[in-house]
């Protein structure tokens, strides 16, 4: 199962450490399975699921995707999870300027 955030629930919030961003996370056939939101001074985003299984999916792609994280591979799953969001809100973030 392939993962995507949906450009148009990115929310930004501009703060005094810097910019948060808040947006859904679908599967390819675009059924949410979670949510991210990446505050600017944390260094781990906070990814929430819909379901157990839908974090286990996630967390198997991000794992595939990107076996190596802050050059380790013994991380837990909150941050192959984080990192992977971060990566997929990036995406999202370029397709969501492009279209402005």
């Amino acid at each position: 199962m392939a993962f995507r955030i949906d450009p148009s629930s990115i929310a930004f919030l501009e703060t005094r450490r810097g910019i948060n961003a808040t947006a859904t996370i679908v599967s390819d056939e675009g059924v949410k399975i979670g949510e991210v939101d990446d505050i600017a001074e944390k260094i781990v985003a906070d990814v929430a699921f819909v379901s157990a299984a839908a974090r286990l999916a996630f967390v198997e792609e991000a794992r595939l995707v990107n076996p190596i994280v802050l050059g380790r591979a013994d991380h837990n799953d909150d941050i192959f999870a984080s990192e992977f969001a971060r990566a997929l809100l990036a995406e999202a973030e370029k397709v969501l300027l492009s279209n402005m």
